[in-house]
């Protein structure tokens, strides 16, 4: 029955991200889907899993898109260009700087010399995402942002 099916899948749409064969299962229990479609009794999350098969769902290993952390964003770059590098540019003759051919220092003194302190950071995730989902036939990978989970943030100069 094609709205049967349209009725289904409009709920497993409405359930977000992550859909179970288990909500299929507890969507057809309910008294007033029983009622609009003629169910006697709700359907096992086996059978749940082969309707969701026939609606062009699978079970797959959740593919993953490119990463998207915002340093390409329109205010990000916005900043980058005329404050942080012109920033930079101003204390640049103040620092230190060798060359890769000569160790030798060069650069020319004009007032205090300025050190600059680089850092880096891992970031180390929990239970980030799950890894498989069930998905639409024809769905394809997706941007993703940083993880959904607990972090725990590294840092050293």
């Amino acid at each position: 029955d094609t709205e049967f099916a349209q009725d289904i899948l409009a709920h497993l749409l409405s359930c977000g991200k992550y859909v179970h064969a288990q909500d299929v299962s507890d969507y057809l229990s309910r008294p007033d889907v029983q009622l609009k479609h003629g169910l006697q009794r709700s359907i096992s999350p086996a059978t749940a899993k082969r309707w969701m098969h026939k609606l062009g769902y699978r079970f797959v290993k959740k593919h993953q898109g490119l990463y998207v952390d915002g340093h390409e964003r329109d205010d990000v770059v916005k900043y980058r260009q005329l404050v942080y590098l012109p920033a930079w540019t101003a204390v640049e003759p103040q620092m230190r700087s060798w060359t890769k051919e000569d160790i030798k220092e060069h650069f020319a003194r004009t007032g205090r010399t300025v050190v600059v302190w680089f850092h880096d950071e891992s970031i180390f995730y929990a239970h980030n995402w799950k890894k498989s989902q069930w998905v639409q036939d024809g769905e394809s990978a997706q941007p993703y942002a940083k993880g959904e989970g607990i972090s725990l943030m590294v840092a050293d100069f």
